[in-house]
């Protein structure tokens, strides 16, 4: 198996999707931080999180193209010809895809640190670094539970086009779902008229039964959770947690996410494996 997972990971050290998503991730922090201007004060914490969104659409083209090759080129065939079993392989797959999601990750923070510190920015007085290293993890649970999910999604349907097609529709599909959630779980319960300029109830903020249907898709979606990543430092600033959360409210971070990822992660796993292990390769 080891034998295996390193001519897997070689293999995909080498593709130029993953280069793409690498340096597509790099440039749009550079771009922000470096070569775009604010009217107000900026922090190194203001694009920390930020891409999350954009590396599940990385992963969504990288990983039904990277693994969809075995399929086509029947070099899964191959490999249970050598005496791997098919649980064996599927793990394999799935250890190099949470790489990829990991290399992606980390090159996301990494550009965001270094051009900071290029730019002299501050990280940011109201949120330190230990509470960026939960948040960050939190957010890395979320980026492994997308690219396990893509990693079934490919070791179920075989076909490279076809996986690479569903992948990118759900990607795009939940992502916009996802943001709409947020977006309304994160609306100000004032605001000011623009016409009048006087203070009033926000229109736009939900409660209730709304809020928990919203709540509800953020806890269990992790294109959702990619879209409230960039919402999690400011909302350690502004204490916005209780606001945001369905259970664990007065926990500092969102372990709840983690939880939810968890048992998706063994979800996908498990179907996946179910299918794979019956399906006759040809």
């Amino acid at each position: 198996m080891n034998k295996l997972l390193s001519m897997e990971l070689k293999r995909a050290a080498k593709s130029p999707i993953l280069w793409i998503g690498i340096i597509a991730v790099i440039a749009v922090n550079i771009y922000g931080i470096l070569l775009n201007r604010y009217g107000f004060k900026i922090y190194t914490a203001t694009f920390l999180l930020q891409n999350s969104a954009l590396i599940c659409i990385v992963l969504a083209v990288l990983i039904p193209l990277h693994l969809g090759v075995d399929f086509e080129s029947r070099a899964i065939n191959n490999k249970i010809s050598a005496g791997y079993t098919r649980k064996k392989i599927y793990i394999v797959e799935l250890i190099v895809s949470s790489i990829s999601a990991m290399i992606l990750f980390i090159a996301d923070i990494t550009s965001v640190f270094i051009s900071s510190n290029i730019a002299g920015l501050e990280f940011n007085g109201k949120v330190n670094i230990t509470e960026f290293a939960f948040h960050a993890a939190v957010a890395f649970m979320c980026i492994i539970t997308v690219s396990n999910l893509y990693t079934m999604i490919v070791m179920i349907s075989h076909k490279q086009l076809i996986s690479l097609g569903i992948a990118v529709i759900v990607t795009l599909a939940l992502l916009t779902l996802g943001g709409k959630s947020v977006s309304s779980l994160n609306q100000p319960s004032t605001w000011t008229n623009p016409v009048t300029h006087e203070t009033e109830e926000n229109p736009l903020q939900i409660d209730g039964f709304a809020r928990t249907a919203n709540n509800i898709h953020v806890l269990i979606s992790p294109f959702a959770q990619a879209e409230f990543h960039s919402h999690m430092l400011s909302e350690s600033e502004l204490g916005t947690k209780k606001e945001t959360s369905l259970i664990f409210k007065n926990f500092p971070y969102h372990i709840e996410f983690c939880l939810f990822n968890i048992l998706e992660i063994f979800l996908f796993y498990q179907i996946g494996l179910r299918i794979f292990r019956k399906q006759d390769l040809k």
